[in-house]
Order: C-alpha cells, then structure tokens, then sequence
C-alpha cells in the first residue's frame, strides 16, 4: 500500500509540476535547416500564456505567432512556420522541431531572465 501510495504522489507531483510551466516571457529562438544550404538563424519571441494558449510576437514585433502548451509538449505557429518541441521540466528552454514549405530543421529557444 506504502508503494502505491508513493507511486500515486510522485505521478501526481509531476502532473503539477508540468501544469505549472508559464511560458510567458522572452525567449531568444535559434534555428537550423536540416539542409545546410538553407539558412536559418536567430531570432527574439515575446510569447504570453494564458492556460494552455500562447500568443506573442517574434523578430521585433514583426511576425505574430499562436500555439498551445500541454503538459510539456509545445506547439505554435508563425507565418507559414510550424514549430513543435518540448519544454525543460523549469520553463525555460525548449527544443524541437520546425517545418515550412515542405523544409524541416531544428530549433532550440532559451527563455531570457
């Protein structure tokens, strides 16, 4: 009973844990083509959470973007690009995957303090 009681607490803690995670803030995006003849590069978000919905802006303002975030699964869109990762268990970084016109590569983003 000692061991399903333990079991059911550490699950719980880390349904909380993730439920928690607050994307709001700004986050400095670096991204690469799988094809290393396309070029990628950096850029700044300022993203908003509100439940499980993120709104925010990128590249200055210039780009809006929208998504959602369950548990520690992120997703969102900007222009005709797709982002979709996951998030660190403290909200502050994230990795993924992008894809756009048939094009894929890799992200990371680090939320600035």
């Amino acid at each position: 009973m000692k061991k399903l009681c333990l079991a059911l607490l550490t699950g719980l803690t880390a349904v909380v844990l993730t439920a928690t995670l607050d994307l709001t803030g700004n986050w400095e995006v670096e991204a690469n083509f799988d094809d290393s003849s396309l070029s990628a590069g950096g850029f700044d978000c300022a993203l908003k959470q509100d439940g499980e919905q993120l709104t925010g802006t990128c590249s200055g303002g210039s780009a809006q973007l929208t998504g959602e975030l369950k548990g520690q699964n992120v997703s969102w869109k900007m222009k005709e690009v797709t982002y979709v990762g996951t998030v660190n268990e403290t909200g502050t970084s994230m990795r993924g995957r992008f894809t756009i016109n048939g094009q894929g590569g890799s992200f990371t983003a680090l939320k600035s303090r």
